[in-house]
Parts: structure tokens; C-alpha cells; sequence
């Protein structure tokens, strides 16, 4: 039995020597090429590929200002008589003319103040998808922390198991215990084996959400060195509320949107009125052959002036309860989405306050645990008793290290949550 007992153990060093030597080689590998969180925001600032379209499309937008604020293109045109027209001067030969419409004063402005409110609220839309990438990147990257975090629980406890495994050997071989202890500690160690691989097996779905926020190639490690403690939150949920209407880019996007809509209304009434043309024609006159008027052929210069009556007002007026039914509308997606904000920060507070009190919980759980352990140590190396007691408690303070790890990381994703409303 006691050979069979060592001829166990030596595997069982060999892998957690293995898993050491990893992890030291993770850690090294991590320090020299690791990004904290902060530096995988810039890069996704500058390279998402969402947030570059959303800003072409408005660079695109401001580009139409200058497209709608200026005058109507002049009409040129000639005419030629195939029946000449014949006057006292002469013949008329041809006709070169010219025309220029002027809409109402203050139209031009207005389009271009209208599209330049439409070009505001693409701006807006672009900083609300930056909240919205920034927000899922942390979350993936907070699920990463948590995995790595996990990783070195388990390692600790391996270690513990193994020094656990030790004192049941010598107790064995003291002839005060049964090599069950020994195998018993061994699935233990094997149960945390699987937990291992199946951690660095979740690591790819966290990975691969940061890698393709950040536009790279989606197999590109994220090593993490940080090491967070409970996260306080910025600020308290009056000041938020009172922050959301005024600063948040959702609702200011949607605030440009009503702009836009009364600045079309308002567009609407100028061009519901008359828009003006001059113009000149110039005609070319043959000299008479038949006699020898005064002035004979002189050509002909005519100045014109035009007005454009919209006599169906139907369309305008139409347009406008459109635009006031847009106006109506934002509004109540305005009251909507700031209801839907509250409701998400309320939730967000009551999770950090979940998880502060879960981990002041187990941190009281992991002291005591700790203590009867030893106790429960110092009693088996006395009279080699009461091991399925340790093994039991050492799997208990294994489970409170990982909901202590799981409330500190609750805390930061109920502070990223409340971050999207900080500005």
C-alpha cells in the first residue's frame, strides 16, 4: 500500500510543476506584452470599425451644408427663327437669354442650418456607440480578469491540497490513517485540474469580443497584470439622474432630431413662399436692306423678372404635422430611454451593493474557515482523524477565495454599467 501510495504522489508533483512553470511563464509573457484596460479603449477608439463608419458618415454629412446653401443654377439658353421676325430695325436673327431664380431671403441659411443640426446628431450617435463599445469591452475584459483571477485561486489551492496530501502520506506511513486520504486528496486535486482546462477554454469567447471591438485579428492574446480591489462608484444616483438629460449622447442625438424637425418647419414656411427670377434676353438684328431707319438693325436687349406662386399649400401644410409628429414622437422616446437609464443605474447600485455585502459575507466565512482548518490540521497530525472534515472545509474556502473574486468583479461591472451615464 505505501507503494502504491508514492507511486501516485510522483505524477501529481509533476503536474502541479507543470502548472507552476505555466503560469510563471503566462505571468512573464503578460508583463511584456500586457494592455491595461485604458490603453484596449484607445486602440478602440481609433480602430473599431463601427465608430469609423459613424465617422465618415458624419465628415459625410457635414459636407452637405455647402451643398444646399447656395443659389439655384442660371438657365442659359439661344433661340434661333426659322421665320424671321420682322421689325422696324430689322429682322430678328437670334435670341441668347438668361435666367437667375432667387428663392426666399433666409431659405438658403436654413437648409444649411438644417443639415448641419442633422450632421449634429450623427456626432452624437457616434459618441453614444463609443459609450456602447467601451461598455462591452470592459465587461469582456472584467470576464477575463475573472478567469485569470479564478486560474490562480485554483493554483493556491493545489498548493494547499498538495501540502495536504504530504501530511496524509506521512500519516499513512505512520501507520494513523488510511491511504484513502491520499486518493480522496488526489480527486480533489484532479477535480481542480478540470476546472483549470475548462477556464483557459472560456477564455477564447471574452478574447475574441476584445480582439473584434478592437479590429485585430481575433486569435491576438489579451494578458492581464492588473489587479483590482472593490470598486467604489463614481458618483451617487441623484447626481447621475440629473446628469443623464442634459450630458448623455442619446438623448442629446435625439434633442438634435427635434431641432432638426422644427428648423424643417420653420425651413417649410420659406419655401410655402413666392421665389423670384430676373433675367435678360439679348436678340441679334439683320440692318434693313429696303430702307435706312434710324438706328437700323439694332439688336434688342430685354430684361425679364419672374415669380413662382406655390398656389397648393396642401403639401406644406402636411409637412409640417409631419415634422410636429416627429417632434412628439422623440419625445416620448426621449422620456422612454431616460426611464430605461434610471432603471439601469438603480439596477447597477443594487448589485454593488449586493456584492459589497456578499464579500464582507465571505471574507467573514473565509477568516473562520481558516481557523478551524487549522484546528482540524493540528488534530489530524495529532491523532490522524476528521480528514473528510479538512477536505471539506479546504473545498469550502476554495468556493468563498471565488465568490470574493466574483463580487469584486460584480462591483466593477456595476461601476462600468454606471460609467455609461458619467460624463
Amino acid at each position: 500500500m505505501k507503494y502504491f501510495v508514492k507511486y501516485q504522489i510522483k505524477p501529481l508533483r509533476q503536474t502541479l510543476f507543470s502548472l507552476w512553470t505555466c503560469a510563471v511563464c503566462l505571468t512573464m509573457t503578460g508583463a511584456a506584452g500586457a494592455q491595461s484596460l485604458e490603453d484596449l479603449l484607445q486602440v478602440a477608439a481609433a480602430n473599431n470599425l463601427t465608430l469609423q463608419s459613424l465617422q465618415k458618415e458624419h465628415s459625410a454629412a457635414l459636407e452637405k451644408a455647402p451643398q444646399v446653401n447656395q443659389l439655384p443654377d442660371p438657365e442659359f439658353g439661344i433661340g434661333v427663327f426659322p421665320l424671321p421676325v420682322e421689325t422696324r430695325l430689322g429682322s430678328q436673327v437670334v435670341r441668347f437669354g438668361a435666367t437667375q431664380m432667387l428663392p426666399w431671403p433666409g431659405t438658403l441659411d436654413g437648409k444649411a442650418d438644417l443639415e448641419m443640426t442633422k450632421a449634429r446628431a450623427v456626432h452624437e450617435r457616434t459618441a453614444n456607440q463609443q459609450i456602447e463599445v467601451f461598455y462591452e469591452i470592459k465587461k469582456a475584459w472584467l470576464r477575463l480578469y475573472e478567469i485569470e483571477q479564478s486560474k490562480a485561486v485554483l493554483l493556491r489551492n493545489m498548493r494547499l491540497l498538495e501540502a495536504l496530501e504530504q501530511l496524509a502520506l506521512a500519516k499513512v506511513e505512520a501507520g494513523k490513517s488510511s491511504a484513502a486520504d491520499v486518493l480522496r486528496v488526489q480527486l480533489k486535486t484532479n477535480e481542480l485540474e478540470q476546472q483549470l482546462d475548462l477556464l483557459e477554454v472560456a477564455k477564447t469567447a471574452p478574447t475574441t469580443t476584445i480582439n473584434q471591438l478592437l479590429n485585430r485579428d481575433l486569435a491576438t492574446p489579451v494578458n492581464i497584470t492588473d489587479s483590482l480591489t472593490f470598486a467604489p462608484l463614481p458618483l451617487d444616483k441623484a447626481t447621475l439622474f440629473g446628469q443623464i438629460s442634459q450630458n448623455h449622447p442619446m438623448l442629446k442625438m435625439l434633442g438634435w432630431q427635434q431641432e432638426a424637425s422644427r428648423q424643417s418647419i420653420s425651413l417649410n414656411e420659406l419655401e410655402s413662399r413666392p421665389v423670384f427670377g430676373v433675367g435678360f434676353d439679348y436678340i441679334l438684328v439683320n440692318e434693313r436692306t429696303d430702307a435706312e431707319p434710324p438706328r437700323n438693325g439694332r439688336d434688342i436687349v430685354q430684361l425679364r423678372g419672374t415669380v413662382k406662386i406655390p398656389l397648393d399649400k396642401g403639401r406644406f401644410v402636411a409637412r409640417e404635422q409631419e415634422e410636429n409628429l416627429k417632434i412628439e414622437a422623440v419625445e416620448l422616446q426621449k422620456k422612454d430611454i431616460a426611464s430605461r437609464f434610471q432603471a439601469t443605474i438603480e439596477r447597477a447600485y443594487a448589485s454593488h451593493e449586493a456584492a459589497r455585502l456578499q464579500m464582507d459575507f465571505y471574507q467573514k466565512q473565509t477568516e473562520i474557515t481558516a481557523a478551524a482548518i487549522r484546528i482540524l490540521e493540528s488534530e489530524y497530525s495529532a491523532r490522524g482523524n476528521r480528514f473528510d472534515e479538512l477536505l471539506l472545509l479546504e473545498k469550502d474556502l476554495l468556493d468563498y477565495d471565488l465568490k470574493i473574486l466574483k463580487a469584486i468583479v460584480d462591483s466593477h461591472l456595476a461601476k462600468a454599467s454606471i460609467e455609461q451615464f458619467v460624463f
